[in-house]
Order: C-alpha cells, then structure tokens, then sequence
C-alpha cells in the first residue's frame, strides 16, 4: 500500500467554493466509505488522482483512501490494465463500480453522487425501478466511456453505479475515453456516452435509469 504522506495534499481540481459545497454533501453521510485506488504515481495522471482523491478524503472522516500499486491491485476486483482507477467500497467489500481516469470536469459529479448514494440517504428513486433492479438476474459486465466535457455523460454514470451498487450481480466500470485509445478502437466509439454490455453489445447515447434496467435485463 502506498503511503498517503507521499501525496501532495491539495488538487487544482477543488476550489474553496466546490470543497464548500462538497463539505455540505458529504455531511450528510451515514456511513463510512472507502475508496480504493490503483495507480502509478510515476504517471502523471495516476499523481493527480492520487492528489485529488486525498483531497476529496480530507472533506469527510467517513471518507477513507487507500492507494495501492499496480503490482498490488489485483485483489480490489476492478480493471487494472487502465491506470488509475479508483473503486468503492464498504467495510472493505468492492461495491462494484468504479472510474477509470481523473473525475475531474463533468464526472465530479457523478463520481461523489456515486459516494452520496452508497454511503449516504442516496438519491430518490422509484419505488417500482428499485424492484426491477434487484430482481436482474443476468451477470453482466457494464463499460461507460466517457469524454470529462460531456454533458450526458454523468447521468449515464450514476446510474449505471447506482443498479451496480444495489444487485451483486451487475458490475460498472467508467472509462475516461481520451485517456484510453485501445477501448475507443476497440468499440468504434465516435461520440460519448457509450455503454458496451458484456464487451459485446455497445450502446450509444444517453439512457434513463429505467432504460439502463431494461437493456440490462435483457443482456446476455
């Protein structure tokens, strides 16, 4: 594990206004949250992340973070051949979703609704689309590529986090598409967001929540 005093203790991403209003959100948390990040401080983008994750723990004392090693992440559960990534966890359990890339720009907000509503009263859903989601049944594996300036790209995030974090049997990794070619080739991705299912079926465009349990249903 990576010793957290070797990171700088600030991010340019967070100013005093947004750490504010962050405070005010992470107030309202009810448990405690761990993210678990792997990165290769070499890398510059892998040192801002780091940077910014130990900023956005240092707005909360539910916000726990844990750095490990490329050599250290294979146990966490996530994709670890695209650095960094960061995942969400309670008492030590990968919740199944996590983003790959600084989420920075738009993704600052899906990333901490992501932690809003894991380790807090979370957001207000219906009734009906809480039933449907537990009850999928089918294992899938949910990619969303994104672009940090995209405006549909977030909710798209959060709720695919969101289905992943309630049924054990959906697991959701988000992908900042400008940091990895290999997946923009490998999925002809011409515009964001973009759902691939099982890494076979690729979806663009946004999607509600209820459409995102439909397809999701539907997978194989």
């Amino acid at each position: 594990m990576i010793d957290l005093n070797r990171i700088a203790a600030g991010s340019p991403l967070l100013d005093e206004k947004t750490r504010e209003t962050l405070r005010g959100i992470f107030a309202k948390l009810n448990r405690d949250v761990e993210l678990k990040a792997v990165v290769e401080l070499k890398e510059d983008k892998s040192a801002e992340m780091a940077s910014f994750l130990k900023a956005i723990a240092g707005l909360s004392e539910r916000i726990k973070l844990e750095l490990y090693e490329p050599s250290e992440g294979g146990e966490l559960g996530m994709d670890t051949a695209h650095l960094p990534a960061v995942g969400l966890f309670l008492d030590g359990v990968y919740q199944r979703a996590a983003f790959h890339g600084v989420p920075g720009g738009k993704e600052i907000n899906s990333f901490v609704i992501g932690i809003y509503n894991l380790a807090g009263p979370g957001q207000e859903m219906n009734r009906g689309t809480g039933k449907k989601i537990e009850k999928l049944k089918n294992p899938v594996d949910v990619k969303v590529v994104v672009s940090l300036a995209c405006h549909h790209c977030p909710g798209m995030v959060i709720n695919c986090q969101r289905i992943a974090m309630m049924n054990p049997v959906i697991r959701m990794e988000a992908y900042d598409g400008n940091l990895y070619p290999d997946l923009v080739e490998r999925y002809n991705i011409q515009r964001v967001p973009v759902v691939v299912l099982n890494d076979k079926d690729v979806f663009v465009g946004p999607r509600s929540l209820e459409d995102m349990v439909q397809l999701l249903k539907d997978a194989r």
